[in-house]
């Protein structure tokens, strides 16, 4: 996200500075002009101030963010849609292996499914 922002404001920059003081009179950054950041994966789970995280979380922000190291290392990015952790399958439940989504333990009925391997461990799950 850092190198993204880095290269916008340098374009910023460079624009303001051109169309204030053009060399030629006409040389101006061309107003398509877009930057092209390479697509970045979340990395779960990663480790946040000493704790694990399974999935995006708002933690410190507003807005939903995933760090894009197993430690975080200041690389992060906004979580979107796709983002979000998906089930992992198989996963242990009460020492069982499920493959699918399970409404066991629901207090509501819901399907649900664990973030990591062994929710017994981990305790990290999602509804289905």
């Amino acid at each position: 996200m850092a190198p993204c922002l880095a290269l916008f404001l340098i374009w910023a920059g460079a624009s303001v500075f051109l169309r204030l003081e053009p060399v030629n009179g006409d040389e101006l950054l061309p107003v398509n002009f877009s930057v092209s950041c390479p697509e970045t994966e979340c990395v779960f789970p990663f480790v946040y101030e000493n704790r694990k995280y399974f999935d995006c979380t708002r933690r410190g922000s507003i807005m939903y963010w995933c760090s894009l190291d197993a430690e975080y290392k200041e690389n992060w990015k906004y979580c979107r849609s796709k983002d979000f952790a998906q089930c992992y399958f198989p996963f242990i439940y009460h020492n069982k292996v499920y493959n699918n989504c399970t409404t066991l333990g629901s207090f509501n009925g819901k399907l649900w499914c664990s973030l990591s391997p062994n929710y017994d461990e981990d305790k990290v799950w999602k509804y289905c």
